[in-house]
């Protein structure tokens, strides 16, 4: 609903490959985002987008390049994005990491 509220459409939830999982995947134009969805009841062991290290990285961006393969999405904008919740709070983080695709 978050995705949606601010204009994206979900056009996948859940993708899963032999490299991992992307959480959501949406779209909005010609820009596709791939999102990692990041809950925690509490931040005192730190906040959850804190916990998308660089092999979690590595996954995702390894499902997102199958995912643009398998269903032949060329010449796009992509992004990377984290969405932390903490309780009832919602951090979206744009651009949470950079890669080439």
């Amino acid at each position: 609903m978050f995705l949606k509220n601010n204009g994206f459409v979900v056009i996948a939830r859940n993708f899963r490959c032999k490299n991992g999982e992307i959480d959501i995947i949406a779209k909005k134009d010609s820009l596709v985002i791939f999102v990692e969805v990041k809950a925690r009841h509490s931040s005192d062991f730190g906040y959850s987008s804190e916990f998308v290290n660089r092999k979690k990285q590595q996954r995702i961006v390894g499902c997102a390049k199958y995912f643009l393969m398998k269903k032949k999405l060329e010449n796009i904008d992509v992004r990377f994005d984290v969405i932390g919740i903490e309780n009832d709070s919602v951090d979206w983080i744009e651009n949470a990491f950079l890669e080439d695709l």
